[in-house]
């Protein structure tokens, strides 16, 4: 017998290769997702790991492709790359944008049955975050939820005279307490600010950081939160014009805090701040890298917001960052695979434990590190004071008026009657144009 022809040898070799499992396999989908860059939020650091979703990626064969986005605009990028129809397959978002998203259909609700199977299995304040009605979601919050909360340099109150373990508890202490903490130079000029604020950036972090005192006051964004459409905004009165001097006079009265300083929470960790109110997550996730001298609970502490007078029940806002799958995705399937696989009981333990944060489900708070973690407790103390968003479909044009609003005043371009008056006709007509 002779050789057989050459040809037939490298046949017979190519269907071998080709039968090897995975041999020069590529992957046959990429599976894109948007999310906010930089120190935002907390809740995004792990989309900065590589190796985050390679089993997924591993059992699937698909190729998972994060991609961040400027917080300041992403939200207005979402909306025009979902009209052209070149979205990503799968959001993560602020929850202050989802009813904007809405009302616009834009996005997928998640499978009834498995959204009752989440609405069973996680704790109390999650399924609060969740339900947008009769058990309908529209995307799962992500771990270590954004309860806001007061954090304050215990060292910096020793300097000052202060208990270090008492933040203050109503307004007027605030002022005090921060007219004492703030530290000026020869010439005058602020060099640490007793209280730092937001005052700049996208309306809505604005009002993010802002919104305990509105809701401390009895001032709140729309009448009726819990209604999809209609009501009235609920602001422009003497609780929302009070919350809003509150600063307004920490500004130019007491020069307590101050316009030149940066995000309250890059200046709190930055120690030239001394308290500051916003998403404890952030803080948490951020101090051992960004200020390591200053160690959870003898170095820095948290509680829930002050109250305008003794005796009232503390308020705050609950916020959360959630993955969505857009109605215009090209890959709808595995997206919610691997939202579902993200989300699970499974992976909520590994990467709120990997993350120092606060696990979803209910059988997680049960384990360790969680049940003893003195800042997982103290955060699971708080999160009964906390309120969510409202999800009314109007809340994206709600929120960008009053956040205009807080800049006009504490800017001093318009009074705080004339900035609130004009956000209460801006809300109005956003309200409005919801209904339709």
């Amino acid at each position: 017998m002779g050789r057989p022809p050459w040809w037939s040898v490298f046949l017979v070799l190519l269907l071998l290769v080709a039968g090897l499992p995975g041999a020069f396999a590529q992957p046959k989908t990429t599976i894109t997702i948007w999310y906010p860059a930089g120190d935002i939020t907390a809740s995004a650091f792990h989309f900065r790991d590589p190796t985050l979703f390679l089993p997924f990626e591993v059992a699937h064969n698909v190729k998972v492709e994060p991609v961040a986005l400027v917080y300041d605009t992403m939200q207005q990028k979402i909306f025009a790359a979902a009209a052209a129809r070149d979205v990503a397959d799968i959001l993560f978002v602020d929850q202050s944008w989802v009813p904007g998203f809405l009302k616009e259909d834009m996005l997928e609700p998640v499978d009834p049955a498995k959204a009752r199977r989440w609405l069973d299995s996680v704790s109390p304040e999650m399924v609060e975050l969740s339900d947008y009605g009769g058990g309908k979601m529209f995307g799962y919050p992500q771990y270590g939820i954004d309860v806001y909360g007061i954090t304050w340099n215990k060292a910096h109150f020793r300097e000052a005279g202060l208990d270090p373990e008492r933040p203050p508890q109503t307004w007027d202490e605030l002022r005090d307490d921060a007219k004492r903490l703030t530290v000026r130079d020869a010439a005058g000029n602020i060099t640490r600010v007793g209280y730092a604020i937001r005052h700049v950036g996208h309306p809505h972090g604005v009002v993010h950081k802002h919104l305990w005192a509105i809701w401390a006051a009895g001032a709140d964004l729309v009448d009726n939160p819990l209604a999809l459409k209609g009501g009235q905004p609920k602001f422009n009165n003497p609780a929302g014009r009070a919350a809003l001097k509150l600063v307004h006079d920490m500004i130019y009265v007491d020069r307590s805090t101050s316009l030149a300083f940066p995000d309250p929470r890059a200046a709190f960790l930055r120690g030239i701040a001394s308290m500051q109110i916003s998403e404890t997550v952030s803080i948490r996730a951020r101090q051992p890298r960004e200020a390591p001298g200053m160690p959870w609970g003898t170095g820095w502490g948290t509680a829930l917001p002050p109250v305008p007078k003794a005796g009232m029940r503390p308020v705050t806002n609950l916020n959360a960052w959630m993955y969505t799958v857009p109605r215009q995705a090209r890959n709808k399937e595995l997206a919610w695979r691997l939202i579902e696989w993200v989300n699970s009981e499974i992976k909520d333990y590994e990467l709120a434990k990997r993350f120092e944060a606060t696990p979803r489900f209910k059988a997680n708070w049960a384990k360790e590190p969680f049940k003893s973690d003195s800042y997982a407790q103290t955060l699971l103390k708080m999160y009964p004071y906390g309120r969510k968003y409202p999800i009314n479909l109007a809340l994206n044009g709600i929120m960008d008026a009053l956040g205009a609003a807080i800049q006009n005043a504490w800017h001093n371009r318009m009074s705080i009657e004339e900035a609130l008056a004009l956000a209460d006709r801006q809300a109005r007509q956003a309200i409005l144009d919801a209904t339709k």
